[in-house]
This record gives C-alpha cells, structure tokens and sequence, in this order.
C-alpha cells in the first residue's frame, strides 16, 4: 500500500466542507453541499463497516456534475480518493493524520467575506427569505443618493472667500455645475467599462470598492474647498466620485434583479427607492453641518450703496481696482485702508440663514467660513461607513437558484400570475439574455431606447442640479417671507422624497401597465416643465401691482409641486430601465446592458447641468445689460458714485461683472423703485429646451417595439447578425 498517496487524500479530505466546519450543516457553505458531503460520509461509513480503509470509498460516491462548480480543494479531494480507490488503510490509522490536518488547512482554505462565492446564498435558498437581500442593498443607495443633491453644496461654494456675498475670486455657478456634469460621465465610462467587472467579482467586492471611492471622492473634494482649488473638487467629486457613483449604482441593482426575476420593477424599485431616500435626507443633513460649522465675516461698516444715502454713522469709503475688485480707500474713516472686501445687499443677508446679523454693508474678505469643507468631510467619513457596512452583506442567488413558483403564488394570491410566470419560465431565468455587444450593435430598440432615456433626464437633473438656486432666484424676491434658506432646503428635501416615491411606485406599477406604457406616462412631465416660465411671469407680474406674501403661496406651492411630481418622473425613468432592458433582451446580460443604457444618462448629466449653466449665464447677462439701461435712464451718476466707473465706459463695467462686483441686486439698489427683477426670468430658455428634448423623448419611446427573444438567441447561436 502506498501510505503517501494515503496521506495526500487524507490532507485533502481534511480541506472539505465536512471537515472545516463542525457545525457545517447550519452554515450556508455546508448547506449548499449538503448532497455530496452526506454522499462521501454514508459511503465511507459503509466500507468501514467492512472492515475496510479509506481508499475503499467508491469514487461514484461523488456527484460528478457538481464537480466543476466546487472549490479547488474540494475538486482535489474528489480527485485523490479516486486514485486510492484500491488502498487499504484501517480507520484507527487515518484518524490521527486527519485530526492533524483540520488545524493546519482551515485557514489556507478559507473563503474571502468580499468573494463572490461567499456572497452566492444556497441554490435550496427560501425563496420567502429573498426580501433579507434587500436591506443591503438599501444601505448602499442610502450613502450614494447624497450625489443627487450637488445643489446644497453649490451656494456655499460660490463664495467661499466671500462668504456673504461672492468675492471676485469666488468661483462662479458655470465653473461649479460642470462638476456634477463631470462626475455623471464618469458614472457613464464606469458603469459601461465596469458592467461586467461587477457581475465577475460579485456585489460584495464591487460594493466596497465603490464606496471607498464615494468616501474618498468627498474627502478630496472637502480638501479642494479648503484650499480653494477647483482642480481637487472635479478631481474628487468628478473623478472619483463618479467611479463610486457608477459602482455603487449598478451593484445592487443587478442583485436585486436576479432575486426576483418574476418581479423585476418591484424588485429594483425597492432598491432604488433608497437611492432617493437618500437625496431625501441628505438635505436636512447638510444644512445642519454647514450652519454648525460656518463662521461670519468680519463687519466693517456701512457704504453709499446699501445706506441709500442716509446713515448714522460714518460711511465705508471704497475703491474700485482695474480688475473690478473693490478695496478700502486710503481716505475711508472707517477700516484698514487696502483692505480687499465685499459688498453685502439686504437681499445677499436675507440668503445668508441667519449667519450674520449686521445687516448690509461692507464685510472683509476671507474671514469667515461657508462651513462647507468640515461639512463634505464629515459626510465623506459616514458615507464611506454606511456603504462599507452594507456591501459586507450583499447576497445573491445561486445561478441555478430559481423562486419558488408555490411560494410566488401565495404571495401575490393569484392563480393566473403563476400560469403566467411558468409559461415564461424560459425567459424569466437568471441565465437567458442577449449580450450587450450584439444589443448595442444590432438592434434598434437599444437606441430609442437610449433616447428616451437622454431626453426625459435632461430636465430632471437640470432642476436637481440647481433645485436650490432655482427655488431661490425664482421666488425669493417676491416671497422672501416664505422662501428662507430652511424653506428651500425642505424643497430640496421634497425633491429626493418625490424622486423615492417615483422610484418604488413607477417601478412597481410598471409590473401592471408594461415597462413602455409606463415610461409613455413620463410625457406628462411635458406640460409641467413647459409652464413653468408662464407661472414665473404671472407670479412677477402680480406682486409688481401690490400682490405678495399669502397671494404668492398658491403659486408656490404648484411650483413645488409641480416640481416634485416631474422628479418622480425622472426616478421612474431609472427605477424602470433595468426591468425594461430584462425584458426586451433577458436577464442574464442585463447588468452590463443597463450599464451601456447608462451612458444616457450620463450624456443628460451633461446637456441638463451645462446647459443651464450656459443659458442661465447668457440670460443673466441681458438682464445685466437691461438693468444698466434703467440705471442710465433713471440717475446716470449712480453708478459712477458707487463702484467709481462711469457707466459709459463698457471695458470698466465688464470688469465689475466678471469680478461680482457688479450684480443685478446692487444695480436694483440704483434702479427705480418700481424696476421689476429679472432673476426670477433666467430660467425661461431653459425650461422650453428641457421641454422639447422630453417631447423627442416620448416619441422615441413609443417607436420601440419588443423582440422576439428566441428568435434573436437562435440567430446568436448560427451566427447570423441581422439588424431587427
């Protein structure tokens, strides 16, 4: 007998399920091989029994077609006792070397917590007990619907030297919208280029991965506020925070989708409803940091332009540099003579929330603090915690795992849902689907579908991107009672509930309506995003003749409204398009097909941010141009006795502009007393473009018709690569 072979499939048997864990058959390792290892153990006890060795153990005692789906040890084990099969070694003998090789390859043979085979549960997993998969899932979107809310971050942004008001060196609202427009590419490349990546490595490494670049991405970004340096935020938030973004977006999504294949709206809309719920608090959240960290400038004094000519005490004497910027005069009573500051108006104090009470005037720049570093950083670490902890318990389904069809049908209480779900079995499988190159390159469906996507996203993160500013420039002015800094944040909290709501709801009534009904009802979005200027206008022209205060609140409230269903809409979209993109191609390539269907939405966080930016700039400028018009009409001197140029010269006054000095609320301080604030105008353009990209949208939607799926895998299989 040869006692080595002996020995070498004793140390293999001592690396089996049966042998690691002595309390295997509670553990979801062991249950899964439940099977073999109860087919080694009654055939070894039967040649025992014999009076035989180990090597008389009957190789056909292991089931072979589960071979190839074990460990490497496991398959070694098999392997070793078939090449002892005519060894003989008495049982008294094997038990020591097996007792000395349980202690020495545990460890060696362990499974890694982030692998995917420790996130695969049992194929014999309840399907009763899927729903536990989701509340990972949940954590996740939780700690990365934050992203969605870029808006509370943008205001403190924009005048981070300033802190009151923007200083000339503040960044502008067209320098920092980019940002979300970069970190959404990003999001696109990577969920793209990484769609398969994930679904190789499993949700768990892929999870924790994204959420150390999601935790990193705000630390960095925190570090470029700070420092004020713009490149460091696109590098944190952009970079950085669209890899985690991506990651941490297309993770649980797949993996809800796989455990319920019968039920994928649902199943994904639950998922990212949290993504939603997420943008839903992080509002509160941020406002909180930021005010228990933000700090008030230092107070210098009153000037010409916020006194209206009359004041107590001794004035702050100013002077206007070439580049724009304004400095204490050298013959001023009041401040350090050179001292670079900036000028606050009752309307820049009435956005501050409270952080100063001086009231209007001149503050030194570069002594207080917007709060928003110490703000991001401290979210940065939470958020890194909250998606660590629930990546470490993602879980999905066995390939072979398949629900229930009993259990489904006392679910839903429906006799015909499962006549419907076993005549669909086919296609209802995890491992039926189109690959995404032969989707992309070869059917029509996947570019109308892309479009639609485009279009009836470019509004919606146009507003998201901005929904704080907007409300703000929008009705501030005319309600400036109602429209606090708090108002505006509860606003954008609304937002991220509508955009949960939208979320779980659409997704679900998808289930019933069909996934292009559905996305049909998104065009109601239309009319919304169209009226708005109309609504803006009458608001503006009614509080010029008196009206105001309570008049204003029912307009009010159907913006806000109005706004909120449009983004249940936009979360529809998303909440929809997985279950979409399953059904029109199968489930099995369907992570790495939405990841391609992403690049959309990606393309929209470009035109929607961007594109507002541009036109709200170019929309700012006319107004300035329209303002300085009246201001000529009305005492052409002002201006020269303000900001110390005349208003003549356009080289001087382009500088004022560029360096913020110069803004529509300091020009309505000189302007009559009946002049009607643009501000709340600067949005018309965009909301007629947003509209009309939604409009190609709905169209491109109802020209996809479905795929005959076995047709398409049958041509797949002979080759063929007929465009369909």
């Amino acid at each position: 007998m040869q006692a080595g072979t002996v020995q070498s499939a004793v140390s293999a048997l001592a690396r089996c399920d049966l042998f690691r864990y002595p309390s295997f058959l509670g553990n979801c390792y062991g249950r899964r091989h439940f099977r073999h290892a109860a087919s080694f153990s009654f055939s070894t006890l039967h040649g025992f029994s014999q009076g035989q060795g180990i090597g008389a153990v009957s190789s056909h005692s292991y089931d072979q077609r589960h071979d190839d789906n074990q460990e490497p040890s496991r398959r070694n084990c098999h392997h070793l006792l078939r090449q002892t099969h005519s060894t003989q070694l008495p049982i008294h003998q094997t038990f020591s070397s097996t007792k000395r090789h349980l202690s020495t390859t545990s460890n060696n043979s362990s499974i890694g917590v982030l692998s995917k085979k420790a996130a695969t549960a049992p194929v014999d997993y309840p399907t009763a007990q899927r729903f536990w998969a989701l509340p990972p899932a949940i954590g996740i979107h939780l700690s990365i619907g934050s992203v969605y809310v870029y808006s509370m971050w943008t205001p403190g942004m924009s005048k981070l030297l300033g802190v009151i008001t923007a200083a000339p060196n503040d960044w502008t609202h067209s320098e920092l919208l980019p940002v979300f427009s970069c970190a959404a590419v990003v999001l696109g490349v990577t969920t793209s280029t990484f769609g398969e990546w994930v679904e190789k490595v499993g949700p768990r490494t892929a999870g924790m991965v994204g959420s150390a670049f999601w935790s990193g991405a705000l630390l960095t970004a925190a570090a470029g506020v700070e420092t004020h340096n713009l490149p460091v935020v696109y590098l944190g938030y952009g970079l950085l925070g669209g890899v985690g973004w991506g990651l941490m977006y297309l993770t649980p999504v797949t993996s809800a989708m796989k455990w319920f294949p019968d039920r994928r709206g649902l199943a994904t809309g639950i998922a990212l409803s949290a993504f939603g719920a997420g943008a839903a608090l992080a509002p509160s959240v941020i406002h909180a940091l930021v005010e228990s960290f933000a700090v008030a400038p230092h107070y210098i004094g009153d000037c010409l332009l916020t006194s209206g000519g009359e004041a107590a005490q001794p004035l702050v004497e100013l002077t206007t540099l070439s580049d724009g910027s304004q400095v204490i005069a050298s013959n001023s009573p009041v401040g350090e003579p050179g001292t670079p500051v900036v000028v606050a108006t009752e309307a820049d104090v009435a956005k501050s929330s409270g952080l100063v009470t001086t009231g209007p005037g001149v503050y030194e720049i570069g002594t207080g603090d917007t709060g928003i570093a110490k703000a991001m950083a401290s979210l940065g670490v939470l958020y890194g915690i909250v998606g660590a902890v629930g990546s470490r318990f993602m879980q999905i389904p066995h390939p072979d795992w398949k629900p229930d069809q009993s259990a489904i049908s006392k679910d839903d209480g429906n006799e015909e849902n499962l006549a419907k779900s076993d005549a669909n079995e086919s296609f209802d499988s995890n491992n039926i689907g189109l690959p995404a190159s032969y989707v992309t390159a070869n059917t029509r469906q996947f570019p109308l579908l892309w479009f639609s996507v485009f279009g009836n996203a470019t509004g919606g993160l146009a507003l998201l991107s901005s929904s704080k500013l907007m409300l703000t420039d929008i009705f501030a002015g005319v309600a400036p009672d109602i429209v606090t800094p708090a108002f505006s944040t509860g606003y954008v909290s609304a937002l991220g509930v509508g955009m949960a709501l939208g979320r779980f709801g659409w997704s679900a009534i998808s289930d019933v309506l069909g996934r292009q009904n559905t996305y049909a009802l998104f065009s109601l979005g239309i009319p919304i995003v169209g009226m708005t200027p109309y609504l803006c206008h009458t608001v503006v022209d009614m509080t010029s003749r008196g009206g105001g205060g309570e008049a204003v609140l029912p307009y009010l409230i159907t913006f806000c409204g109005g706004s909120v269903m449009a983004i249940t809409f936009y979360g529809g979209i998303f909440s929809v398009l997985p279950a979409y993109i399953a059904d029109l191609y199968g489930q099995k390539y369907a992570g790495a097909i939405h990841g391609k269907a992403l690049t959309a939405w990606a393309g929209s966080a470009v035109a929607g941010p961007m594109g507002l930016a541009y036109l709200r700039s170019y929309s700012y400028e006319n107004a300035l141009q329209d303002l300085l018009h009246e201001v000529e009409a009305h005492d052409a001197s002002a201006l020269e006795r303000s900001f110390g140029v005349c208003i003549s010269d356009k080289e001087a006054i382009q500088n004022l502009a560029k360096a913020k000095t110069l803004t529509i609320e300091k020009l309505l301080e000189l302007a009559p007393a009946n002049t009607v604030d643009p501000t709340p105008f600067l949005y018309d353009t965009t909301c007629y473009v947003a509209a009309g990209l939604m409009s190609l949208a709905a169209l491109s939607n109802l020209a996809i018709r479905p795929l005959n799926l076995s047709k398409e895998l049958k041509n797949l299989e002979e080759g063929k690569r007929i465009k369909v």
